[in-house]
This record gives structure tokens, sequence and C-alpha cells, in this order.
């Protein structure tokens, strides 16, 4: 016996040497490795990205906030709650709690939880620093870390750290920054109820705080105020106030005030180019170019648009989903059910709980009993293609069942059936003086996709032949010059007009307006490709990517966002002078204004000299950029306070005579074509645009202006089909931009390009372009640039220079 004694009494000394060596070999292994002392005794502050409105309305807030504070401003209180729930033995252990990790690894062994081993100090060892670590390796360095700390920090050294670079979810770093955000409050105003809830969110900060499930997170509230009790550092009465404190924790200094989604993650792709990961902590605020009114009405257009205009015109796809209808009162289940699912736009999420005649009974997630009658139910006709949604429902159960998962948006005081669309689109807003972007719209919801179809490159269809039409008036034709429509063959591309007809020679206005197709073809095969391009590309277009060779170009083939039709028709409104769409206006952070947006701007009384001086200037049009430090840095001229930068003067890329005649070829489209229901829906004159509409229809567009504003809008799904054979621009597009442009446009004066000298008006005949008698019928005076106007007494003939080609059609051209 002595002698089995003597073996395991060496063997454990054996075995203790052996640990203390290898734990003794890894701590001088690791050493090197950890952090010194003063690379992390101070916290820094650190503030989220703000991004802005041109008028300062909150767009978006992006990153974590954090406060730091000194041991003296924690209240004992939280103290006690950090220490009874994380570390009972904080001021006893030395930094590890070996017997705390032992009890941790024999339970993992039994399988049972009898708690971790990590303590506050390990936890902060593991804030500090081997995030970039695996989970093995971050935990074998804690330890010897925590040690470290522990001898080089006092216990409120500790505690003050944690507590100031703890994450509390929700954006925030921090106890000061938690309580800012949970509660709006100081830390010194938080009371013990509410220190319990900040105590027990940390395992799980983004799942279990009180904003996202408050249920749960009371739970776990009550879990640490029993553990405080349990622990003697609070007394009965406490305990009993605690407990009896409701869950009032919201999202506070993040209270959104525009909707746009999609703006803000151009911004912040933008700057994560330039400064990387810092923009999240560095306190920048961006203030952007977007007109908070427009935007919200950029919305609520778009949103409405696509569910009024498109999807509920096509038929009920059904509901989302079927819920199980599980025993007496399946609605514990269904709430749960609920709870996870978002809303989307305008619907959001719920169950059928009962199906009568001619009404849905409903169940929203927060636990609400609804309504939805006969008025919200009779469009839901059931979807069998895009061209067919039939029969009509007759009764409720004709549209759902009990449990089904529905959704439901509320429209004109009362609930309705809805149904998030398939379909997408985008809508975007641009000024003509300088290319501010006002408003922005890339889906119907940033949550449900964050695809920005504004940045998406489709084909615009006839939206498309503003340019080509441009590019003919620049070269010499005139809106009198005729072209024919009749049949056209290149090789075995014979195209067609939407009518399926041809009628003959017609002016380039009158084409131009009924957006025939023939005509566009023969135009583009007389001016030729270079021309074009040239004239596209002036107008902000990156022609490199269109196909040469190909005449269906002119028709719209080519892929183009819709930030560029929205720009390129701005030029048109100011009179043919470059701008760069822009949506940045200013960059600030903590030590002031590092960045000021100057862009070229529209000057309609400038001289010859002021213009070409100021298109060599916009080459070196400053810009934010990084110093050595990597800190945000500004080039010196932008440095300069504001009123001393002359302003740049935006460059004029074609005859402003050009423009102008293209205002009233645009303006005709708006009378007379395609977009007629904008003159019969807004009582003004100075309203101008163009429809386009693919093969398919696949993609539709509608893109106007006035001298102010010009918003392009673009509908279609993000994998190209058929939209279904009665859609056009006119019937999808059109509305949405009416229902925008009435509130962009509400209250303000009407205002249209001015009259550029050098243009003439002559009598005509409106379907020949022939000089007209007075009081001949059918007649209209046209406007030209003096130069390819036509004679008082007979038509130009045609030559190289002129375009007024009325005489040269034979017989064999036209059929």
């Amino acid at each position: 016996m002595l002698k089995t004694l003597k073996i395991l009494f060496w063997f454990g000394v054996f075995c203790l040497s052996g640990i203390f060596m290898v734990a003794s070999a890894a701590y001088l292994y690791l050493s090197p490795q950890l952090p010194s002392a003063e690379s992390y005794r101070e916290v820094q502050l650190e503030t989220p990205l703000r991004i802005l409105t041109a008028d300062h309305k909150l767009i978006e807030e992006i990153g974590v906030r954090r406060d730091p504070i000194s041991y003296d401003e924690i209240p004992p209180l939280m103290v006690q709650a950090v220490v009874a729930s994380e570390d009972s033995r904080f001021y006893s252990h030395p930094g590890v709690d070996f017997r705390g990790l032992v009890r941790g690894f024999y339970g993992f062994l039994r399988g049972v939880n009898l708690g971790g081993g990590s303590t506050i100090t390990m936890q902060l060892a593991n804030n500090i620093s081997f995030d970039s670590d695996n989970v093995y390796a971050r935990k074998l360095k804690e330890i010897p870390f925590a040690l470290r700390i522990q001898q080089e920090l006092s216990k409120e050294e500790i505690l003050t750290l944690y507590l100031n670079l703890v994450y509390f979810g929700q954006g925030a770093d921090g106890i000061s920054a938690a309580a800012a955000v949970y509660y709006d409050k100081t830390v010194d105003e938080m009371t013990l109820g509410e220190f319990a809830t900040m105590v027990s969110l940390l395992p799980c900060p983004s799942v279990c705080n009180p904003v996202t499930d408050p249920e749960r997170s009371k739970v776990r509230r009550d879990v640490v105020i029993n553990k405080m009790l349990a622990q003697g550092m609070i007394d009965r009465n406490q305990h009993a106030a605690a407990l009896a404190e409701p869950i009032e924790a919201k999202r506070h200094l993040r209270n959104i005030e525009v909707n746009a989604p999609y703006v803000a993650e151009m911004v912040r792709q933008d700057l994560f180019e330039l400064y990387g990961d810092d923009i999240y902590r560095l306190g920048i605020e961006v203030v952007t170019s977007i007109d908070s009114n427009m935007q919200i009405a950029a919305t609520n257009a778009l949103r409405s648009g696509l569910e009024n205009y498109y999807d509920r015109r096509h038929g009920y796809r059904g509901p989302e989903a079927k819920l199980p209808v599980v025993g007496p009162d399946p609605r514990e289940r269904w709430l749960q059910d609920l709870n996870v699912i978002p809303t989307y736009g305008n619907h959001q999420p719920a169950v059928v709980t009962e199906v009568n005649e001619r009404s849905l009974n409903i169940l929203f997630r927060d636990g609400s009993e609804h309504t939805i009658e006969w008025s919200g139910l009779e469009w839901a006709r059931p979807f069998i293609s895009r061209d067919n949604a039939w029969p009509p429902p007759q009764q409720a159960s004709d549209v759902a069942e009990v449990g089904d998962l529905i959704r439901v948006r509320r429209a004109g005081g009362e609930l309705q059936l809805g149904q998030v669309p398939e379909i997408q689109g985008a809508l975007v807003s641009v000024s003509p003086d300088n290319g501010d972007i006002l408003a922005l719209v890339g889906g119907y919801d940033f949550q449900y996709s964050q695809v920005n179809r504004a940045l998406a490159s489709r084909p615009p269809g006839s939206g498309f032949k503003a340019f080509l039409y441009g590019a003919a008036i620049e070269d010499g034709y005139n809106p009198a010059t005729l072209i024919n429509d009749a049949p056209f063959a290149r090789g075995e591309y014979r195209p067609q007009n939407f009518e399926r007809n041809f009628v003959g020679p017609i002016t380039l206005r009158n084409a131009f307006k009924d957006s025939r197709n023939v005509p566009a073809v023969r135009l583009y095969d007389q001016l030729g490709t270079s021309k074009l391009f040239d004239f596209a590309a002036r107008f902000g277009f990156n022609t490199d990517t269109f196909p040469r060779n190909d005449l269906t170009v002119a028709l719209g083939s080519q892929d183009v966002q819709p930030l560029q039709m929205a720009t390129g028709y701005a030029m048109i409104a100011n009179g043919g002078h470059r701008i760069e769409p822009t949506f940045i206006k200013s960059i600030t952070t903590l030590e002031g204004v590092v960045f000021r947006s100057r862009q070229p701007t529209v000057c309609d009384n400038c001289s010859a000299e002021q213009a070409t001086e100021t298109a060599t200037d916009a080459s070196v049009r400053a810009e934010s950029m990084l110093n050595g430090e990597g800190d945000i840095a500004i080039q010196d001229r932008e440095a300069l306070p504001e009123q001393q930068l002359a302003p740049l003067v935006a460059e004029q890329v074609t005859d402003p005579r050009v423009a102008y005649i293209m205002n009233t070829m645009l303006r005709s489209v708006v009378e007379e074509g395609s977009g007629r229901r904008v003159n019969r829906e807004f009582e003004r004159r100075d309203l101008m645009g163009k429809t386009g509409t693919t093969n398919g229809p696949a993609e539709v567009w509608f893109t106007g202006f006035n001298r102010d504003i010009a918003t392009s809008v673009f509908v279609g799904f993000d994998q190209p089909e058929a939209l279904g054979e009665a859609e056009q621009g006119a019937t999808v597009a059109v509305p949405i931009w009416i229902d925008f442009m009435k509130v962009a446009l509400a209250g303000t004066p009407e205002n249209i390009m001015p009259r550029p000298n050098g243009l003439v008006d002559h009598l005509i005949d409106r379907d020949t372009g022939e000089i007209a008698r007075p009081g001949q019928a059918n007649t209209m005076f046209e406007v030209f640039m003096a130069e390819t106007a036509p004679a008082d007494n007979a038509r130009r003939p045609a030559d190289s220079s002129n375009r007024n080609n009325n005489e040269n059609l034979s017989t064999e051209t036209i059929f």
C-alpha cells in the first residue's frame, strides 16, 4: 500500500510538473503575441456614419456608437449586475477562474451544462484582440492574456474597459452608448431593471435584445435580477420593483426620417472604396443631394405604382404559405411563425383565422385580429398567366383558406388583401441645373432586394429615339424633313411598326411623336453609327458598350441605366449643357468639413470666354482622397472657403437650338403621342417626355422633364420576361411618373428652356412638311434653325449638308 501511494504521489508530481511546464511554455510562446496595456488602456470614441438629405434629414446611420465613461461614472448597480450575471468570483480570482474552467470541462464530459468558465477578464481579452483567430486559437490566447491584464490593471480598470468595449447590440459599443440607444438616457439615469436588461443580452446581443424580442429579453432580465438577490447585492424590495418594471427599450438615435436605402448604399460603397472600415467609426456625416419630399414621393409612387398599375391587374398568385392548423387554437404557433416574417413595402404578413362568406378574419404578428371586407378581396382574380387572370372571385373561400399566410395592405382607410409584387422598377430624378440626384429608388423594397435598378442597365426602347432624332437635327435635318415609313429590309432584319402598318412619307416630328419604328431605323441608316454614338456620348451614355452595325440601336436595343436616361434628358432640358449626376454634396468628420462637391452648373447668361475657361477648370474639380496616414483629406483648392471658389460653368455639348427643337418634339409626344396622359393630368405646358417599350414587352419606360427636374421611370422583371401584351410605357411607367411629378412640381411655376437666337418659325402642312398658305387647313407653326429652314417659296433640294429632302422620294423607295 505504501509503495502504491508513493507511485501515485510521484505520478501526480510528474503530471503537475508536466502541466506546469506545458503551461509555462505556452505562456512564453504566446506572451510576445499579446498586446501591451498601452494599446488598450484608453478607449476611443466611435461614432457611426450618418447619411443625410440635402435638408439634413436622416437617411441612414451605419456602424457602432461608443461613448467611453470613467469608473466613477458607472453606477454601482450596473457593476453588481455584471458581476452577478457574468462572473460572481470576479473579485477573488486572478483573471482566470480555474475552478470554473474545471467545472465547465466536467460538465462538458457529462453532457450537462454546469456553466462556462469564461470570466469578465477573459471576455475583455477577447474583445480587445484575437478577432481574426479561429475559436480554439482564440480561447488558448485568452487565458494568458487575461492573466497579464490582471497583472497590469486593477479590478476597477478591468470593469471600466469591459463596460466601455462590450457590444450591447443595435450598434452600441459600451454601456454609455447602450443607454442612449435603448433608453435615450445617460447611464446615471437608468434603473435596476434597465441595468439587468442590458446585462442579460451580453451573450446574444443581436437576437436577445429588447428591441428585437421583448418577451425573451424580459425572461433573461429576470434571471439576472434573481441572481443579484441570491448573491445579496439587492434586497427584496429592490428585487420586486425591478421585476415589475416593464420592458420599454426601443431604438433611439437612429430615427430614420427619409426612406432612401438605395442612396445610402451608394454613399456607403463610395466611401468604403476610399476609407475602408474607418467610415463606421470616425463620425463621418454625409450630406447628399436628395430632396426629402421628393424622395418620399418617389418611394410612394414606385411602390403603389408597381402594385396598382401592374401587379394587381394581373391577378392574385395565392398565399405565400399554408401554416399548419394544429389543435383547438393554433394562434400561438401562428404568432411564432409570423414573428420571423418581415414586412415588405406596403404589405405586412398575416394569417387567415376564419373564412366568412364575403370577408376574412386575419391575425397580425402583434396579436391583433382584423377583418378584410369584400371590397378588399374582390380584385383577387386567380393568376393564370401574364395575359390571363380569371374568373373573378364570388366569395371569400375562392380567395383564401384558414391557415393561409397572406399579405395585407392598408389603402383608402381599409385593409385589403395584397401581395408583394414580382415586378420591379426604378425611379430617378436629376436636376438639369447641375446633375444633383434629387430622388432615387432602386426597387420595390431594399429589404426584399438590394439590387439597385436605377444603376442597372436595361434596353430603353423608344425612349432612346430622342437622341437619334437629336443627332439628326444637329446634322442638318429638321422636324419637317420627310422620312419614309415603308417596308425596309437589311439582310434578315425587317423592322415593324407597333401598329403593323406603314404610312409612307412622314415628317420627323410625326414619326417621333407616334414612335414609328421603321422611320427611326431608316433615319439611323442614313445618319450613320458615328454621328449617333458621338451625340449620345456627349449626353452621358457609354457608347463604347453599344453594338456596332446593328440597326436595332435606333429602337433602343442597347442597355442603359435609368440614371443615364434621366441625365441625358436633363441635358436636353437645360439646353444641351453637360452635367454629371452627383449625390454626395459634403463630407464632415469630427474635425470639420473635409469635402464639398463643386460640380459644373448651367449658366444661361455666361459669355463664351467663361464657358471655355470653366470647361477646362472642370477637369481639376476637387475630390476627397486619403493622405499618407489614412485620414480623410481634401485638395488645397477645395479647402478654400466656398465663397472664394468661382463657379464652374457647365460645358455646352450641342447647339442650344438643337436642344430647343428637341424640347418641342418631346412636347408633341405629351400633347399628341404616347404621353397624352401627362397632358390630361397636368394643367401646365412645360412638361415633355418619351415612353419606351421593348419587345415582349419586357421593359417599359417613361422619361420626362421640365426645366427644373428630369425623371426617368423603369419597370420590368429582374429576369426579363414578357409583361403581358397589353402593357406599354403608357400603361405602367407614365402613371408612376405622374404620381411622383405631381408632388415634385406642386406649387412650382411653369419653367421651360429659354428660346435661343437663330431659330425661325414657318407655317407648314402637318403631314407633308411643306410651306403652307395662310388659311390652309391642317397646318402648324414649325420651328427651324435658320440655316436649315425651308425657303418660303419652295422646298430646298437635298444635298450632303441639307436634309429637307421631300422631292427626292420616288415611288420605288416608298413601295
